[in-house]
């Protein structure tokens, strides 16, 4: 990634190519450790836990698809504990690897019990390897080496490459799809490429919709709202306001929006903060709707 912006010289701000290598790896290694926690020790309930058991709850027509930028193993980690299937796009046994026509023809995927996950950006625990002359990605153990796009100007043409091209094929397919709904959390609509399959499948059909959930509060001139202003099929719910059916403003104080108890905080000053963005508030959220 960075040896690629190196000048001429070959030096980037005064780091060697070998140096550069190193910091690299180093940076890799960081983010690996950080995204990579003893799972054995997680608490028995994590956010993760209940969107599982929701996913498990849940009465639906279609699969569940969840699309993650995150190279964390928290979402295999809390549907397996919950012993709900998952299909990721890889096949095999001894060595799994990415197979991308499974994400392109039905026959090839699992039915409509297998919860899908498609991890854009890659994984802690993907490689590359090179198998009788010829490139594949494989799941193994979870590796300093992980297959990851980092964020960064290349990051763009990096993504055109398998298997991202094909996760991003993916997104663009089931938002084609008659009433698709995406629901959007800790994302902040920042990535140049995700956000032109998203907003290309709203401006292409008025039955595709997209619930943005914001985890922090945003300005009321920021990007996202302003095109949520403009389609009526983007909602979009930050803590201090949100755009529903292209109207845009703050939240109300009416005793409706105080009584959603769990996802809504009080303020002082009697305003109200929605925390659907919240992910565990969110996890919260549905648990509570399959109580019902």
């Amino acid at each position: 990634m960075m040896k690629r912006a190196m000048g001429r010289d070959g030096q980037l701000v005064g780091l060697s190519r070998d140096e550069v290598g190193e910091l690299e790896q180093c940076i890799r290694q960081s983010i690996v450790e950080t995204v990579n926690p003893d799972l054995g020790t997680d608490p028995e309930v994590f956010p993760h836990r209940a969107f599982a058991r929701w996913v498990s709850k849940a009465t639906r027509k279609f699969p569940v698809e969840i699309f993650t930028l995150n190279y964390d193993m928290l979402f295999e980690h809390a549907l397996e504990e919950e012993r709900i299937a998952v299909f990721d796009g890889f096949v095999g046994s001894s060595r799994p690897y990415f197979h991308a026509e499974t994400l392109t023809q039905s026959g090839f995927m699992p039915g409509m019990m297998w919860t899908r996950l498609w991890k854009m950006h890659g994984s802690v625990n993907w490689s590359r390897a090179t198998v009788r002359g010829s490139q594949r990605i494989v799941r193994g153990p979870v590796s300093e080496k992980g297959e990851l796009i980092f964020p960064s100007f290349e990051k763009y043409d990096e993504s055109r490459q398998q298997p991202y091209s094909a996760f991003t094929s993916r997104l663009r397919t089931f938002l084609e799809e008659d009433d698709a709904l995406l629901v959007v959390l800790g994302y902040s609509f920042s990535d140049e490429h995700v956000n032109e399959v998203i907003y290309g499948a709203l401006e292409a059909s008025t039955r595709t919709h997209v619930y943005a959930l914001q985890f922090d509060a945003i300005d009321g001139a920021c990007a996202l709202l302003k095109r949520a202003g403009q389609c009526r099929n983007l909602v979009v719910a930050s803590p201090n306001c949100g755009a529903i059916g292209g109207v845009v403003g703050p939240w109300s104080k009416d005793a409706e929006m105080l009584a959603a108890q769990g996802v809504v905080d009080a303020g002082a000053d009697g305003a109200r903060s929605l925390r659907l963005g919240d992910f565990a508030r969110f996890c919260t959220f549905l648990e509570s709707m399959s109580e019902r």
